[in-house]
């Protein structure tokens, strides 16, 4: 059997380019939850707010979590294009205009924003593994007060040679 090279392909769900840049994925993710937005949107009238919420929490946010710990944490505009549409399901779930500050929405409704997502599948996976977790006490000898600190191991490649923060000693 023989294997033609790609640069992208999707695999279980998620869209994996050759780069590891996310952008493929993100933009397939923003079509799905657009997708439910216009569903939720349309179903608004019809449907009591608990029914809404439920809708909101199986269908949207369930594409929102799933491998959000791989591509959530790149920020910039994709995740803010992301972060957009949750804001526009929330302010139709709502029943506000579209310049009505989110944030207090977000509380009264009790649902996590993207980042906040992001960081709760993170912890929550950290709290999963933390047994194959290193920590930098164990790695060095001396006591400092990132001692408890997750120890992160480097790499000495080419892309990380030609890092500007990693070139401060030369």
């Amino acid at each position: 059997m023989i294997l033609d090279y790609t640069a992208e392909t999707k695999f279980l769900g998620i869209h994996v380019t050759e780069t590891l840049k996310w952008k493929s994925h993100v933009q397939s993710l923003a079509s799905k939850l657009s997708k439910v937005s216009f569903m939720i949107k349309s179903l608004k009238e019809i449907l009591s707010p608990n029914m809404i919420l439920d809708i909101y929490f199986t269908k949207f946010q369930s594409l929102l979590r799933f491998g959000i710990l791989f591509w959530g944490g790149m920020g910039g505009e994709l995740n803010m294009r992301i972060l957009r549409i949750q804001k526009r399901v929330i302010r139709s779930m709502a029943g506000v205009s579209s310049r009505t500050s989110c944030r207090q929405l977000f509380k009264e409704l009790n649902i996590l924003t993207l980042t906040s997502l992001y960081i709760l599948e993170m912890i929550s996976f950290i709290r999963q593994y933390r047994q194959s977790v290193e920590l930098n006490s164990n790695v060095r000898t001396y006591n400092t007060r990132r001692k408890m600190d997750i120890h992160i191991q480097s790499y000495n490649t080419e892309i990380y040679k030609k890092k500007k923060c990693n070139k401060l000693g030369d």
